[in-house]
C-alpha cells in the first residue's frame, strides 16, 4: 500500500496548520529522495531536503527538490541559515526519540529556525506532531517615567 496520499494529506495539513504561502521556507530532516516535500514544492513554498544518503539526494534533485547530503547538526543548521534563510518549518519525520541524532536536532534546530519557525517531529509509535518553538526575542521593557 503507498503512503504517498498520508504523506499528501499530511503536506496539506501541514500547510494549513502554519500558514505555509509562496515563499515560506521548509526544509525536511532525513528527506530520502524528497517525495514528501514535493506537495510543498508544487504549492510554491521553497524546500531543502537533507539527507546522509547522496543517492538519495541525486533522486530529489532530479525531481526538482534541493537536497543537502549531509547529517543534520548544528553546522549543518548554520550553513542552511546563511545560505537560504530563516526555516518556517523543519520537519523530521524519521529520527528516533532519545538518539543520538534526536540530540543533534534538538540543539541545532533553533540555529536555523525563523522567529516564528517550528520544529515539527513525528515518530515511529508516535501518531502526532511534537511542535517545538524557538524562544521569542526578548523584549526591552520601558520604564514608567
Amino acid at each position: 500500500m503507498s503512503t504517498i496520499p498520508f504523506q499528501q494529506a499530511l503536506a496539506a495539513d501541514l500547510i494549513r496548520r502554519y500558514g505555509l504561502a509562496a515563499g515560506s521556507f521548509v526544509v525536511e530532516v532525513g528527506s530520502g529522495d524528497g517525495e514528501f516535500l514535493r506537495p510543498f514544492h508544487k504549492a510554491g513554498i521553497r524546500v531543502l531536503g537533507i539527507d546522509p544518503n547522496p543517492h538519495a539526494m541525486t533522486v530529489a534533485w532530479e525531481s526538482g527538490v534541493d537536497t543537502v547530503a549531509a547529517h543534520f547538526g548544528i553546522g549543518v543548521a548554520e550553513y542552511v541559515r546563511q545560505l537560504y534563510g530563516p526555516v518556517r518549518l523543519l520537519i523530521a519525520r524519521s529520527v528516533q526519540a532519545g538518539s543520538e541524532e534526536f540530540a543533534r536536532l534538538i540543539a541545532a534546530a533553533p540555529r536555523c529556525l525563523a522567529v516564528d519557525g517550528v520544529l515539527a517531529i513525528q515518530s515511529a509509535g508516535i501518531n502526532a506532531f511534537v511542535e517545538v518553538r524557538p524562544d521569542p526575542p526578548a523584549r526591552r521593557l520601558r520604564r514608567a517615567a
